[in-house]
């Protein structure tokens, strides 16, 4: 068990190809060093890629900002560049609480903290703005102070069910956008 006055070790979870049809964009989840008794940290997610396919998931983007209900939020989708992409999960399970305060430690914000953003990010754009994810996600996970792990999971490990929408598709070694998506 950590000490409570310890805090949380900063951790970057890199994802290279999580979209189906396109490898060569990807994301970084940013986790910044914290105690573990505040609350959690907006987590930024950077995203990279060419600039087409930026755009239309820049678009897509827009609609997990109207998820209702959940005890987090993301932040607007910002475009820094044509070629990069910045939005930033929120944890909304305390409310205005903090566990200091002798509140009861809510499920949801366990949950939050010890559920990688990847995981809630992925299913969002699956779920929610019905993209297309990649059948296997690939995760490259660091801290600074320990060697780095790569995860190689199944879809179904993370959602069960997949998006219908490409960002960018290369089935004769062109590219381009899917018709109707």
């Amino acid at each position: 068990m950590r000490p409570s006055n310890q805090p949380l070790s900063e951790v970057t979870i890199k994802v290279p190809a999580p979209f189906a049809g396109i490898s060569d964009l990807g994301f970084t989840a940013q986790y910044r060093s914290q105690s573990f008794q505040e609350p959690i940290r907006d987590v930024p997610l950077l995203i990279e890629g060419p600039p087409p396919p930026m755009r239309r998931l820049a678009e897509l983007l827009q609609l997990l900002r109207g998820i209702e209900g959940s005890a987090y939020a993301w932040s607007e989708p910002v475009m820094l560049s044509d070629e990069v992409v910045v939005l930033a999960f929120r944890d909304r399970s305390l409310a205005g609480e903090t566990l200091s305060d002798g509140a009861p430690a809510h499920a949801a914000y366990v949950l939050n903290l010890v559920r990688p953003v990847v995981f809630t990010f992925l299913r969002d754009c699956a779920q929610t703005a019905r993209l297309r994810l990649a059948d296997v996600i690939e995760m490259r996970v660091s801290t600074g102070s320990a060697p780095g792990l790569d995860l190689l999971l199944p879809l179904d490990d993370i959602v069960r069910s997949n998006g219908d929408r490409l960002l960018w598709r290369g089935d004769d070694g062109r590219r381009f956008f899917q018709a109707g998506a």
